[in-house]
């Protein structure tokens, strides 16, 4: 297992600072006031912080110098890969006093629904990582809190911190400011010019099917560009051409520099003004592609809406620009603001963006906060456990 994956919204972990009160005791790990946390959860987080320092490492000439090798640390530093998990363990355990500390303070109780979600994801990842986990001193009981019950109290404490009314309180004309800094809509839909034969192979369509959709697909880009038709009326002439019962649209919000569109695709994104539609082929023979690429204006794309009921659905932006009007996406199951943030079918909610936006800010103020608190660190623990017992155990 190279890294320890994380549900939803999660971050990290916990405590420290202050000597060892409690010799010989290895019951806690980090404690203050009455937070105390588990050795296993200590190791936990030195672990992942190893997988974090060892997945940095382009070549070791030996297991056993790896602990040794240089890699470079978030805000640029150089440290062993024994430094950086041991830092990495203290910063994280560090955030989990702090998390707990902050959950107490805004008198926040468990969400029942992400916490039951996650904990049966939690207890079908147990059984894969059991013997390794055990075998390094994590607990099931310490890998379940590191999982399942830290991740929602961090979810729910950031969402308290940057939501209405809360301390960092981000307003929705800077998340769309940062929407439109950093991501373009985009909608297309494509042609493939292959089809399976008598004996299942896939072969290039007939050359009466290669003339239709030369001559169809630069018809499509004019009916945007020159003639001022809709996205939109521009699919329903498509899908009446080529006798299509659904909408082919494939569609959302990307960065350009870091979305997974077809690289034509997205290349020719790039150059398109907002409104305006293009023409992209791609392969050759079986493999060619037509693609009929628009791009829409972000305006368009972000939809303010109350949050509806549980289980129901909301309506897509009914914008002429909106692909299909009638196709509903679901809300975000974190429904206490105002407004939601979606891009064309089921893009961004308010939470994912903002989480996004100010993921790094919470990690630090996480930090910060644990470090104006009276943090005790069990040095038994600390000692015991090192980054060398997993380098050991490759």
């Amino acid at each position: 297992m190279k890294k320890i994956k994380r549900a939803a919204a999660a971050a990290l972990a916990a405590v420290v600072l202050a000597a060892c009160s409690g010799c010989g005791d290895q019951s806690w790990s980090y404690r203050s006031g009455d937070i105390s946390l588990t050795a296993g959860t200590y190791i936990y987080n030195l672990l992942t912080s190893y997988y974090e320092a060892e997945d940095k490492v382009e070549s070791a000439d030996e297991v056993k110098k790896i602990l040794e090798e240089e890699v470079e640390d978030s805000d640029g530093n150089k440290k062993t890969v024994e430094k950086y998990a041991l830092d990495g363990a203290d910063n994280m355990t560090m955030r989990m006093i702090a998390v707990e500390k902050l959950f107490k303070e805004y008198g926040l109780e468990l969400a029942q629904g992400d916490y039951q979600s996650v904990m049966t994801y939690a207890d079908q990842m147990w059984g894969s990582v059991k013997d390794r986990f055990t075998g390094y001193g994590i607990s099931q009981e310490s890998f379940n809190y590191c999982y399942a019950e830290y991740s929602v109290k961090h979810g729910q404490v950031f969402e308290y911190l940057y939501g209405k009314d809360g301390e960092k309180y981000v307003t929705d004309d800077e998340m769309i400011k940062y929407f439109n800094d950093n991501y373009v809509g985009y909608a297309y839909f494509a042609l493939s010019m292959a089809e399976t034969d008598d004996d299942g192979t896939s072969v290039a369509k007939s050359e009466e099917e290669f003339a239709k959709a030369e001559e169809a697909f630069p018809k499509y880009v004019d009916m945007i560009n020159k003639n001022g038709k809709s996205y939109k009326d521009t699919v329903l002439q498509y899908t009446k051409d080529y006798e299509l019962t659904t909408d082919p649209t494939s569609s959302g919000a990307v960065k350009l520099d870091d979305n997974r569109l077809t690289p034509e695709v997205s290349e020719a994104l790039a150059k398109l003004d907002e409104g305006k539609a293009t023409l992209v082929k791609t392969g050759e023979d079986a493999a060619t592609m037509y693609y009929l690429v628009y791009r829409p204006t972000n305006e368009s794309i972000i939809d303010f809406r109350e949050p509806a009921e549980e289980d129901d659905a909301v309506q897509t932006n009914d914008s002429p620009e909106a692909s299909d009007v009638s196709e509903t996406v679901e809300t975000s199951d974190t429904a206490e603001y105002e407004t939601y943030i979606y891009d064309l079918k089921s893009g961004f909610t308010h939470y994912s963006l903002l989480n996004e936006m100010k993921k790094d800010d919470f990690e630090n103020y996480l930090l910060e906060y644990a470090k104006g608190l009276s943090v005790e660190k069990n040095s038994v623990i600390t000692d015991k456990f090192q980054p060398k017992m997993f380098a050991d155990k490759k």
